[in-house]
């Protein structure tokens, strides 16, 4: 079989034979793997912290992780270890078909993970946006997106027949065109993505918000374009396919391949990570503020939690002068009575007619103990209780706050 290489080329090759990359790929496809396990785990706790736990878009971003990392551990598990990184003159036979098989089950992964972001940002829009035309749009494009990613994924179990004719050389079979399926995919793949995170933005430009707002959202949502970058270099890499020296040519294109739904992966996590950090940073600042708060707000201790007899929170006045002292730790849903010399006991929300039927009878059993036990009551004794009883009946009419007429109590029991 000829070569494929000029004498020259040859020559060179054979001068740089000992050239490698393998660091390089090692390093690309070793970074992804902690870098999205981590985002998406952040993502999860985030989520499951939050009001809406976890949902559509979370399952699918899982699921591209771990296609993602199925990937990268392809990548180092079948690349430089069977020649990946090295020219093609210096690699066994044995090693290149590894590394086709390697390529084989890389492909894979690659095309189930970038489907499955895609989906996952579909999932997130049809659960932000309430939209019915938009709706209706995010659900047509999942569904190109699943038939896309299913053609593909069958068209790769089927690319040559037998199979293996794929990596394997001596065996004779029939495949597909190598070339004019990795243009239709890639190309395919850049314009969904750039239509996929465009797709918001006429919804958002819409809305009723001011325009520092709008931009703000926007570049958001518009975020995910950065992975087309990745896309676009990647497509340059492929249009410039069909070097003989293949090992080495696909250095760039291997890294490419995982840094692509890395990318999308990373648009999908960090928003929703930056939302939950910065929840965090906002409620500790103020746990941090708050004992100085409660502290500055701290009601006086003569002040009398209101019973809310009208049904609104009654605040009462600070003056010492003028209002019983009580215990700090009175509450509004259980409040004694022992200062007025009443029985103990708690009172919650009361009615007014209730409230005051209730304190004329307890005011009253008292008065005929005390007369029972000193005698005649002395002349001022029946004015007091002429004046009590009318002060009683005035508030029971009027429905008037209830620390007030504890102070005229307080006030007459001390004549």
């Amino acid at each position: 079989m000829a070569s494929p290489f000029t004498p020259e080329k040859l020559a060179w090759l054979e001068l740089h034979k000992n050239d490698s990359r393998a660091t390089a790929i090692n390093w690309a496809y070793s970074v992804p793997i902690p870098v999205s396990i981590i985002t998406t785990a952040l993502r999860l706790w985030a989520k499951k912290a939050g009001r809406n736990g976890i949902t559509l878009d979370d399952y699918l971003i899982t699921f591209a992780t771990i296609c993602l990392v199925g990937e990268c551990a392809s990548g180092l598990g079948y690349g430089p270890p069977h020649g990946m990184g090295r020219h093609v003159t210096a690699v066994s036979a044995y090693d290149l078909m590894t590394f086709r098989k390697g390529d084989y089950v890389l492909s894979h992964f690659y095309d189930i993970a970038l489907a499955t972001v895609k989906l996952a940002i579909l999932a997130f829009y049809y659960r932000v946006f309430v939209q019915p035309i938009f709706r209706r749009v995010v659900l047509g494009t999942a569904a190109f997106v699943l038939s896309w990613g299913i053609g593909i994924t069958v068209a790769w179990a089927v690319f040559c027949i037998p199979i293996n004719a794929y990596w394997d050389d001596r065996v004779k079979g029939k495949c597909l065109n190598i070339d004019t399926f990795t243009y239709f995919t890639n190309i395919s793949n850049l314009v969904t993505d750039i239509w996929v995170f465009l797709l918001p933005v006429p919804v958002i430009l819409r809305l009723q918000l001011p325009r520092n707002k709008k931009i703000a959202l926007c570049f958001i949502f518009s975020i995910g374009l950065a992975t087309c970058v990745v896309s676009c270099l990647r497509l340059r890499v492929v249009l410039n396919h069909g070097d003989p020296d293949f090992t080495w040519a696909a250095v760039p294109l291997g890294a490419y391949s995982v840094y692509e739904p890395l990318g999308g992966i990373l648009c999908n996590n960090l928003p929703i990570i930056y939302h939950m950090v910065r929840k965090l940073r906002k409620e500790e600042a103020s746990s941090k503020t708050k004992p100085t708060e409660q502290s500055s707000s701290r009601p006086s201790r003569f002040t009398v939690p209101s019973i809310s007899l009208s049904g609104r929170p009654v605040l009462g006045d600070e003056s010492p002068n003028r209002w019983l002292p009580l215990p700090p730790s009175t509450s509004q849903e259980e409040l004694t009575t022992d200062g007025l010399g009443l029985a103990r006991e708690g009172i919650t929300q009361a009615k007014p007619a209730e409230f005051w039927n209730k304190v004329e009878t307890q005011e009253r059993e008292k008065d005929m103990d005390e007369e029972g036990a000193m005698g005649s009551p002395p002349p001022n004794t029946i004015v007091v209780e002429r004046e009590f009883k009318t002060e009683v009946q005035m508030r029971r009419e009027s429905g008037d706050g209830q620390g007030r007429w504890r102070k005229n109590v307080y006030e007459m029991k001390r004549r």
